[in-house]
């Protein structure tokens, strides 16, 4: 007999995600926000939220950024350790 799981999935309340696009800007500004987590099972969970194409194009030019230049440092505190 299988184990019942002591929580159900979590997922972001839609309430919590307005709440936070409508921090991210005033009426007149670009808003927007990219999240990213992984749930209780280990699989990625990724919202977004943009007000236009080009808040969304520049949110995620901006996590390539961040994503390479942290696995460049990654791999070089990893080769340093050898």
């Amino acid at each position: 007999m299988e184990a019942k799981p002591k929580f159900k999935n979590f997922e972001l309340p839609p309430k919590i995600l307005t709440q936070l696009y409508e921090l991210t800007g005033g009426a007149e500004s670009y808003k927007g926000f990219i999240i990213a987590y992984c749930n209780e099972e280990g699989t990625p969970v990724v919202y977004t939220n943009c007000e236009s194409q080009i808040t969304e194009s520049g949110l995620i030019k901006s996590l390539e950024n961040y994503l390479e230049e942290y696995t460049q440092n990654s791999y070089e505190v990893g080769q340093e350790s050898e």
